[in-house]
This record gives C-alpha cells, structure tokens and sequence, in this order.
C-alpha cells in the first residue's frame, strides 16, 4: 500500500460491482452511483434514458471529450427554477394545430427559449472552436456533431408531430446537444484562466470517471464532479468517509414503450445498442463510434431524407455554418 496520501476527496466506496479488489474516490460529491445496468437502455415516459442516462450520470473520462465532466445537472431543489436545457418535458410544451388538430406543434415561448440559446452558444463557441483547430495535434475534439445534431433537433422542432413520443424525442436529444454545447463553454473557460484559476461555487456537474489520480486531482481544484476508480490496496483511506453505492434513481420513470420496429426520427436520436453498455454508450451516442442497431425508417422518414438529400445536391451548398 502507497505511503503518499491519496488525491482529495469527500467520500468513496467499495467498487466491487465495478471492478473487483478495487475502490472508487468521489471529488466535490456526497454519493457514488453503482454501475449502469449490463443491458439495452429503456427510454422513459420523461423522454430521459433512465439509468443509462450519460448527461446525468457520469462517464469514462476521454482525454478527446474532457469537457463533458462540465455538464451542468439539473437542481435537485424543486423549489429552484430549472432553466431550458435541464427543465422536464410535459405536454404544456406542444399544441394542436390550428389547421388540423390530428398534428401539433411546438409552443412558440418554448422555441423562442430555445432559439436564444442556440445561438448564444453558437456565439460563445466561435473563439474556443477556432482556438482548438488551430492545435491540430491536441487530442481535444470539438463537440461538432453535438453542434449539428443540435441545429437539426431545432430546425425538427420546427416542424409538425403526429405522435407525443417523437416530440419528446427531439426535444430531449436537443437538450442533450446544448447541454454537451453548454459544458465546452464552461470547460474552456475554466481552463484558459491557467493558474489564475480559482475554484468557484459551482453548479452541479455530471462529472468523470477516471483511472488516472492526477487527471482526477486537476478535475477535482476545477470543482467538477469527479471519481477515481482505483485498486483498493492504493491509499490507506478515512474510513469515516466510507459511503454504500447511491442507486441510479435521478431518472428513474415508468418506461415509454418498447424501441419502435420502424424510426420516424433520424437513428441518432434513439439509443444505440453497443456491445459494453458502462464503456461505450456515451460516445456511441453521441455519434463517435458504430452502432449495432440497424436503421428502419418509415416511409414517410424514408421519403423526407430523400427529398432533404436531393434538395442539398441540387443547392450544392451546407444547410449550416460550422465555425
């Protein structure tokens, strides 16, 4: 067992059920989650994929994606106003349309709310993403397929929706671009600042999982939810500060109903089926590695990306920017 002392930390566990014969540390939190279930994610009614969740629950940390750690999670305090990337969804959010009250439409607040802050993002992005290109051997990737899947979900919000589920689909998977959108924002900001840096009152974050104790250390001063996985016979840990895995019931809600045999949504916004659900979901998710599930679209889907592909190839040009 090592004589250094072990990296800071408020709590930790024993993480048999993540790995045997090891413990995890837990940095600027008071609970560590059991691992996600080893089997296919169940959408809920609240449009969130339970404990599978990968903006609330936290993830492997990816030298490409360090940001992530930085997404904010929504207040636990009822009584705390939740803003439009963490907020639920209920059916205040839509309304029938006034020509034909078989298809709705989105609340014009809501998608004015939403329309802002797309593009203060997009504003705020413009300096970090051209900061990070101009390093073409940092490891860093920009979050550009966040970028566009949330100018897609947008313009799709835009449009019509015969059916409850694929509006919250669209809506939930926007919210999950922002908020990757809105943690680049607060990781780049926070690291610029370089030594001057001084841990603020944070936010809840979703946090990393790390197996590196000196990445773990730099995330925990950035006051970022952090958790280190680590052989148990490491540190000589307090005691005191042991603490039993927390169940994963943030999201918990009654399921939605099974994944549709055909997709009336673009595949990325379902969950993906991957081989390793702990290690691969986030990123296969959010669109950097293959996923196994095979794409079925209706026909309507079907003609519509058809017509969306022609129109492209007759214009000749990007539908959207990319900074």
């Amino acid at each position: 067992m090592s004589s250094l002392p072990p990296p800071p930390y408020t709590c930790w566990a024993s993480a048999d059920e993540w790995r045997a014969e090891f413990v995890i540390l837990g940095a600027n939190v008071n609970a560590i989650p059991t691992p996600p279930p080893r089997s296919a994610v169940i959408i809920g009614v609240n449009g969130l994929w339970g404990a599978h969740e990968w903006t609330v629950y936290p993830q492997p940390h990816r030298p490409e994606f360090p940001y992530l750690a930085w997404i904010p999670l929504p207040p636990s305090n009822s009584s705390v106003p939740s803003n439009v990337l963490t907020c639920s969804v209920d059916k205040s959010m839509w309304q029938a349309h006034p020509g034909n009250s078989s298809i709705h439409v989105v609340n014009p607040d809501l998608l004015d709310k939403l329309t802002v802050k797309w593009k203060t993002l997009k504003a705020a992005l413009e300096d970090p993403f051209n900061n990070v290109s101009s390093h073409p051997r940092s490891p860093i990737q920009r979050p550009m397929k966040a970028y566009t899947r949330a100018f897609e979900a947008l313009n799709r919000l835009e449009q019509d929706f015969e059916t409850w589920r694929d509006f919250v689909e669209v809506f939930r998977n926007l919210q999950r671009s922002l908020l990757e959108l809105h943690a680049f924002c607060d990781w780049w900001k926070d690291i610029r600042t370089g030594d001057d840096f001084r841990p603020p009152v944070r936010a809840p974050t979703r946090g990393a999982i790390f197996e590196d104790a000196q990445v773990y250390a730099n995330h925990a001063h950035w006051s970022v939810r952090a958790f280190l996985l680590i052989n148990k016979s490491t540190f000589v840990l307090d005691p005191s500060k042991e603490v039993a895995l927390s169940p994963r019931e943030l999201c918990k809600a009654n399921p939605m109903s099974l994944e549709p045999l055909r997709h009336s949504l673009c595949h990325w916004y379902y969950p993906p089926f991957v081989h390793d659900f702990m290690t691969e979901l986030e990123t296969t998710a959010r669109g950097y590695t293959e996923r196994l599930d095979v794409f079925n679209p209706t026909r309507k889907l079907k003609r519509r990306l058809e017509k969306k592909e022609h129109k492209m190839s007759d214009e000749g040009e990007p539908i959207l920017h990319l900074p």
